[in-house]
């Protein structure tokens, strides 16, 4: 056991702390049944490399090395926990990680349910209901008379994980944790594969876990009724990466906005028939996500990739 962060974490980096960890891990039993689960790598994507992975339970961290464990870590138990659908999984902006998994080790992540996601929904919750009910009883009381391209405010911004820990668990010992890691990691972009791992890195990789526990019930409503559109919306999540055929990493991938339709509608909208191409981010929208000029000269941007141009026209 290391020491440090409470000592509630474990570095397991070879067969015997596998086995007795998967063994701990798999016969986890709790009121609540959840786990937390993070990962780690040198430009964490299929395209680049998987070092750690994190699932912890609300007492303890177990990090995985998966530089020195490899396949076996999957393929000795850790693959049929990430996949149990039944086994629900905390993180926090979960698209790197399932990418990564899959690509990389054929891991297909499941049973998500994502904070990040939950963050807007609280957000959202604050203002009477969904920024799109908002807005649109802003503008005319007339939704379906407004078209989705004309709602360029309804455009979200996403929080970091540091920031969410600040204005709502407000846990000093925990971000002071978490800026020490950031800090040794500037120094060296490939730190997370370099071995042995330092105990502030190990520390970092057991706060990003235990401390999803602490954010997601500063964030989930007393009746859990936001549960199964979290769910969904984790589920999109979870393939936004992993799902395309081909990745840009450009800036229509990777910036600070909610990506559109990924958290369901109350009023069902996001049911409505997908099938125009956004030249951006390359999803799909129902047609009227775009401007009438837009459609005419096959210049279509969904609003986040809208969003995008805007900005780099202004700064």
């Amino acid at each position: 056991m290391a020491c440090g962060y409470s000592k509630n974490y474990i570095l397991v980096d070879n067969a015997d702390g596998l086995q007795e960890s998967l063994r701990e891990l798999k016969s986890f039993k709790s009121k609540a049944n959840l786990l937390a689960v993070d990962c780690e790598g040198v430009k964490l994507s299929r395209e680049g490399e998987l070092t750690i992975v994190t699932v912890a339970t609300e007492e303890k961290a177990y990090i995985f090395d998966v530089v020195k464990l490899k396949k076996v870590l999957f393929d000795e138990g850790l693959r049929e926990i990430l996949e149990d659908k039944s086994r629900e999984k905390l993180m926090f902006d979960c698209r790197q990680d399932s990418d990564s998994l899959w690509h990389q080790y054929q891991v297909k992540l499941t049973g998500v349910l994502d904070v990040q996601l939950l963050e807007v929904m609280k957000r959202r919750e604050e203002y009477g209901g969904s920024s799109l009910k908002f807005q649109l009883s802003r503008r005319s009381g007339r939704g379906s008379e407004v078209r989705r391209s004309d709602r360029g405010s309804e455009v979200e911004k996403i929080r970091g994980f540091n920031y969410c820990l600040e204005l709502y668990t407000k846990d000093t010992r925990a971000i002071n944790t978490k800026d020490k890691g950031r800090i040794l990691l500037q120094s060296d972009r490939n730190l997370w594969k370099r071995r042995p791992i330092s105990d502030v890195l190990l520390r970092y990789c057991a706060v990003d876990t235990l401390e999803l526990f602490k954010l997601y019930n500063k964030l989930k409503s007393a009746n859990g009724e936001e549960l199964s559109r979290l769910r969904l919306a984790s589920e999109r999540y979870t393939d936004l990466f992993r799902g395309k055929a081909v990745r840009s990493f450009d800036q229509y991938e990777g910036n600070g906005f909610l990506p559109l339709d990924v958290i369901p509608s109350e009023d069902g909208e996001d049911n409505l028939t997908a099938d125009t191409l956004c030249n951006g981010c390359k999803r799909l929208f129902p047609q009227d996500e775009f401007s009438e000029y837009q459609l005419r000269h096959n210049e279509q941007k969904c609003r986040v990739c809208s969003s995008l141009r805007k900005r780099k026209l202004y700064y």
